[in-house]
């Protein structure tokens, strides 16, 4: 374990037969007693190296500690969600398997069979992916969501990328406000002003000190990702592929922090909205609050069709579902997406105008439609014939536009067009395992970098399978 950045500091127990672990991050120094998770726990049931280590209260940097906090935090995110999502397993199955430390590098991913971990080092010493809570709980975030929105998976859409790694940060957010302790912290560190700079915003702070010491431009100054930030909505497709963290770009996780931005934005609103006294928020009214905005979010993905403009989609069904649940959201979600340009004025209008019956809320077959798959043309990317990519090609119930920098709006691209620009930036960044499909003399070497896409071989050309999510970590 790396050293935390200052003092360690115990945070109130919560009783016996339980085990220390960390609060959110290693890089924050905060312990905390809880109780002894059951990984065995249905829905979402995890599985976890053997033999499990007693529970106990273990030092820092013990490898049964790593164990204990990385199993709290998962089986608190798990009972988190599946209490506000109708799942019966995850995507995998029963069991979603757990890889503590599957090697050296600074990075965690998701990839349909298990949650995988890994060590690296740093200036400070060794650090873990999987002690962190905020790591684990982002990968679980990613299984979550593919569990109850597996179209999301292999489509070509830059959107709908960025957007499953938003969905993730969001979760780690929203798992670690389940803490009594964390939640009463944080509000007094914020003076009830929850939308600032703070360790719930700053994601995997000791993750992203030791890729800053590689790669000092690569992950913001504090952390890997903060979900206090002021960007604004641009299309995609007229970023570059790539950028430093103080700049947006199309990569993914570049990308997700416009929508991670806009939600713990209209967090912090709602519950100064809620609040008895807005200037001391309770303790009790953040969790109440945050289950409504994971209640609103759930019921926009699940409603909303997979289109190439996904973020403004996902962002009205927010408006619509927001509307059954307290009056006072619909205005707040609607001015903060709006002003982070995700929605357009015009849309954001129109909502309250959508009659219920063609409201996306309403309409069960969306999760029915299959994508269509296109052919795209190959020769670019060294494939002989053509290569065939799932596209965001579900139909619309209702427009809803983003919008440019002078507010009017943006016409999304075609379904076919979104999903070539996705290709385009996953071969330019290397991020396609080749295997037997392309010569080698004809592929761009980028190195070891993990790689999140296949190519499988196809009658006629090629087919680009999703291997994986990762949290970002460009390392390698």
């Amino acid at each position: 374990m790396a050293k935390a950045k200052g003092s360690m500091k115990t945070a109130k127990t919560e009783g016996s037969n339980s085990v220390s672990v960390w609060e959110d991050d290693p890089g924050t120094g905060v312990l905390v007693s809880r109780p002894i998770p059951d990984l065995s726990r249905k829905p979402l049931a995890f599985g976890f190296p053997k033999p499990a280590p007693k529970p106990s209260v273990y030092p820092p940097g013990a490898a049964d500690f790593r164990y204990w906090t990385a199993a709290e935090a998962l089986r608190r995110g798990a009972d988190f969600w599946s209490a506000r999502v109708p799942l019966t397993k995850w995507q995998v199955g029963a069991t979603l398997k757990v890889i503590l430390d599957e090697g050296v590098d600074l990075n965690a991913y998701y990839d349909r069979t298990a949650l995988n971990f890994f060590h690296g080092h740093s200036p400070t010493g060794t650090v873990y992916s999987g002690e962190s809570p905020d790591v684990v709980c982002h990968e679980m975030g990613h299984a979550v969501l593919d569990s109850f929105k597996p179209e999301l998976w292999d489509v070509g859409s830059q959107e709908v990328a960025a957007f499953h790694e938003s969905f993730a940060d969001i979760s780690a957010i929203l798992s670690a406000i389940q803490l009594p302790s964390l939640r009463t912290s944080i509000l007094e560190d914020t003076c009830g002003r929850l939308y600032r700079n703070s360790r719930l915003s700053r994601l995997a702070e000791q993750l992203g000190a030791a890729i800053r010491a590689r790669h000092p431009d690569t992950v913001d100054a504090d952390c890997l990702r903060n979900a206090v930030n002021s960007f604004a909505y641009q299309d995609p497709s007229t970023l570059p592929n790539s950028a430093p963290a103080a700049h947006l770009s199309s990569e993914p996780h570049s990308f997700s922090r416009v929508f991670t931005g806009a939600f713990f934005e209209s967090l912090g609103t709602a519950l100064s909205a809620k609040a008895q006294n807005p200037a001391m928020p309770t303790e009790a009214e953040l969790l109440s609050v945050a289950s409504d905005l994971a209640g609103i979010l759930i019921t926009a993905i699940k409603a909303s069709p997979v289109v190439p403009n996904w973020y403004a989609q996902v962002a009205a069904n927010m408006v619509i579902a927001a509307g059954s649940v307290d009056a006072r959201y619909p205005p707040i979600i609607k001015a903060i997406y709006v002003r982070r340009l995700i929605l357009s004025l015009h849309s954001a209008a129109s909502i309250a105008h959508v009659p219920p019956a063609r409201a996306a809320v309403a309409a069960p077959t969306t999760a029915q439609e299959d994508l269509a798959e296109t052919a795209l043309p190959a020769d670019d990317y060294g494939i002989s014939g053509v290569l065939f990519v799932k596209t965001p090609s579900q139909s619309c119930h209702f427009v809803a536009l983003s919008a440019a920098g002078d507010l009017s709006s943006v016409q999304p691209l075609g379904a076919a067009t979104a999903a070539q620009m996705f290709v385009d930036d996953l071969f330019c960044r290397g991020r396609v395992d080749y295997g037997k499909v392309v010569l080698p003399e004809a592929r761009l070497d980028h190195g070891h970098n993990l790689k999140s896409h296949r190519l499988v071989m196809a009658p006629g050309g090629a087919r680009l399978d999703r291997l994986l999510f990762d949290c970002g970590c460009r390392c390698q």
